[in-house]
């Protein structure tokens, strides 16, 4: 409860210095971006100037018309990638009953909701391994956490999801694994990556009924694929994945981002950057270390699962900021530090240390002005 409160009392205080109390702003909808729908014309949508915007806009659109119904997708960059990340958005419409009032207040609720059930498992999580639940309030330290309280993204709940899936694994509860790992493949699509983990562990394990449990799991998440694939026009992001082993990470490692700030904010966005990266790489690493540890668990094997990912993409959408690699990759950064709970605390946070001041900095400018407002200034 105290994690939601946080995340809510943020967007709260942001939304009224930063935003002038329009809370449409959470969804960074930008004004080179596609038109928005003219239905939603009385949500007065704020618009960031110059700007193309970010995810949350199009989830925003899909949110209220999760079946393709009411020709929402025509505001959408890329409609069929988009819908195929349907839970947050449907789960929004449900909570909503339909009701375009009501959508926007539900959505929000959505992400609290997967927060709160993000920390109570880590918190689960972090108590069977000798920690005080407490440190679960770094849950909104990840990544994926941060940028979903800022842009109203999906990923937190792919995040929570992994969370609550080491959390049952733990107690032998398949049922529940099962259920939460069908959940993922709805989210976005790296979430069959868990399914797939899960079940290569239980084969290993030689626990052949939860393994058969499992491996049903991606059915819903193909079926929709399938429905929205027959209703949209192709359009992926381009060159998604490397036949080259960490061509992308590689490729970032080299290129750094031109900023068009003054001299000190480019070099200070930079080497945040360089750190973020090298979160990322200090979590790949540790991993390698500690194989043999992870691997005894389902945790380990998702690990393993996302570093694969990592290693096969490449698009520059990907790794152009933190706020890309850094959320897409959460995961892997939520098992590392969970992991260090059974050894080196502090080597177990390295990697969210390491990637949180370059997301930090990136909300810097609301952060100044919440507190010239607070102080009257």
């Amino acid at each position: 409860m105290l994690a939601v409160a946080l995340a809510a009392s943020w967007q709260t205080l942001t939304v009224h210095y930063n935003y002038h109390g329009n809370w449409t702003a959470l969804y960074c909808t930008g004004d080179r971006f596609y038109p928005p729908p003219a239905a939603l014309a009385s949500e007065n949508i704020y618009r960031f100037p110059n700007s193309w915007g970010y995810d949350g806009q199009s989830y925003h659109y899909i949110a209220h018309d999760p079946f393709l119904r009411r020709g929402f997708s025509a505001s959408i960059d890329s409609p069929r990638f988009r819908y195929r990340r349907i839970l947050i958005p449907l789960s929004a419409w449900a909570l909503a009953l339909g009701c375009d009032q009501w959508v926007d207040p539900a959505y929000l609720a959505v992400i609290w909701l997967w927060i709160f059930a993000g920390t109570f498992w880590t918190a689960g999580v972090i108590g069977d391994r000798g920690g005080h639940p407490a440190w679960a309030l770094g849950f909104l330290l990840i990544a994926a956490v941060t940028v979903s309280i800022d842009r109203l993204t999906v990923d937190v709940t792919i995040v929570a999801l992994t969370s609550g899936v080491i959390f049952y694994a733990a107690r032998e509860r398949w049922g529940a694994v099962a259920s939460l790992c069908l959940l993922a493949c709805l989210v976005r699509e790296s979430g069959p990556l868990i399914p797939a983990a899960v079940a290569a562990w239980l084969l290993g394990a030689r626990r052949f009924r939860p393994f058969l449990a499992v491996c049903w799991t991606p059915a819903p998440a193909l079926a929709w694929y399938a429905w929205v694939t027959a209703r949209t026009k192709p359009g992926e992001p381009e060159g998604l994945l490397s036949p080259i082993p960490f061509g992308g990470l590689l490729t970032r490692l080299a290129t750094p981002t031109p900023y068009p700030f003054s001299p000190l904010v480019s070099l200070t966005a930079t080497v945040l950057d360089y750190a973020a990266l090298l979160g990322l790489i200090y979590s790949i690493a540790y991993c390698a270390i500690h194989w043999r540890r992870l691997a005894r668990g389902v945790d380990g094997s998702i690990a393993f699962a996302s570093i694969a990912l990592v290693a096969v993409i490449s698009t520059q959408a990907v790794w152009m900021d933190a706020y890309a690699f850094a959320r897409g990759f959460s995961p892997l950064l939520l098992i590392v530090w969970l992991d260090g709970f059974r050894a080196s605390q502090a080597a177990g946070a390295a990697a969210i240390a390491l990637t949180a001041p370059r997301i930090g900095a990136q909300i810097g400018s609301q952060i100044t002005r919440v507190l010239l407002g607070l102080t009257g200034r």
